[in-house]
């Protein structure tokens, strides 16, 4: 078993220092996978809504506005759009989506937050916050994790919104004052399953659909899920093990399961 270096604060606080952590930037490991995926082969077909999706026994079909797709095996990495994609195949889980919000800050100093002197950081309570130093610009990210309110995809906004933007400044104002002057704001979603944890593998009733779920922390394990998905599909098995992710596990079918956001 891997021991971590740990440190104490103060005689309420502990913390816990991972040398070896990094980043991975969304966008630019996103344009990377898929000139990669386009590399060996596949076609990337954007600005195209899935309208149905049909288990047809022997093949699965997708129909979209551009036209109607029919494989062996369906991969469905759907995000937000996972619930609404599962009730055309009269199945459901468990999930909530919620809006959420990161920031940039301004430190005078911009110098003392970059990669090497500050780290990737998490406040590990409820409400729970996270943020990263400097790079590749000079502003700092900093955002409350599941501190939005609940939408679905299409009901979703893009504005900030500014009771959560206080929320936050008022953290880094007691715990990171050198943090600087807030510059902007972004939204996105978080999809969520009760135990926070990942959904991958063959829909119970359609072994031909696979679903893959990352609960709103599975883009840094993008390339694995995408090797285990590949390997379901062509193969049939995987040798990772995933029955702790299985789509029929207790946290997914319990009715009223309690959820617990905090990783």
């Amino acid at each position: 078993m891997r021991r971590w270096p740990t440190f104490r604060l103060d005689a309420d606080v502990h913390g816990l220092w991972q040398p070896d952590a990094g980043m991975v930037p969304a966008a630019r490991g996103t344009r990377l996978m898929q000139h990669l995926a386009t590399g060996y082969g596949a076609t990337l077909v954007s600005q195209a809504p899935v309208t149905a999706v049909r288990d047809l026994g022997g093949s699965v079909e997708v129909a979209t506005a551009d036209g109607t797709f029919r494989a062996g095996r369906l991969l469905l990495c759907a995000d937000a759009w996972t619930g609404d994609l599962l009730a055309q195949l009269d199945a459901e889980l468990p999930l909530v989506v919620t809006q959420e919000q990161f920031s940039y800050f301004r430190p005078a100093d911009p110098a003392a937050f970059a990669v090497g002197r500050f780290p990737v950081w998490i406040w590990m309570d409820d409400p729970s916050f996270y943020g990263f130093p400097v790079w590749p610009d000079r502003a700092l990210k900093a955002a409350q994790d599941v501190g939005g309110h609940q939408v679905t995809a299409t009901t979703r906004g893009f504005d900030p919104d500014p009771a959560a933007s206080q929320r936050l400044a008022g953290f880094l104002r007691t715990h990171l004052p050198a943090a600087g002057t807030h510059d902007h704001s972004a939204t996105c979603l978080y999809t969520l399953t009760p135990d926070r944890d990942l959904v991958l593998g063959p829909l119970p009733g359609h072994d031909r659909v696979l679903v893959a779920l990352g609960a709103a922390h599975g883009l840094k394990f993008a390339p694995l899920l995408g090797r285990v998905l590949a390997d379901l599909a062509l193969h049939g098995g995987t040798e990772v093990d995933i029955a702790p992710f299985a789509v029929d596990r207790p946290a997914l079918t319990t009715p009223q399961a309690e959820a617990r956001y905090l990783v």
